[in-house]
């Protein structure tokens, strides 16, 4: 759930955990390539998301479930989309 910080600590927050998961992948894979890139920034619909979700992993209110359930589906949607016309390019 957002803090009193708001969403640019929000941000950090998870920018870091980002740059983190991205160390222990190389880490793990034993390449350095792609570690230095500055990682990508965060999408909005992830930080409205995280703003919304509890610590114990439930939605603070039934209707950001719903909304976030629409924005799931439709990006869902988009990729598949993508996918379509890339394989018929």
């Amino acid at each position: 759930m957002l803090s009193r910080r708001g969403y640019e600590y929000l941000e950090q927050k998870l920018m870091v955990e980002k740059n983190k998961k991205k160390l222990e992948e190389a880490a793990q894979s034993g390449s350095t390539e792609g570690v230095f890139d500055p990682s990508s920034p965060i999408r909005r619909h992830v930080k409205w998301k995280m703003a919304r979700t509890k610590k114990t992993g439930q939605m603070t209110f039934e209707a950001a479930k719903e909304i976030a359930k629409k924005i799931v589906s439709h990006l869902q949607l988009r990729i598949v989309i993508i996918f379509v016309y890339s394989v018929n390019d």
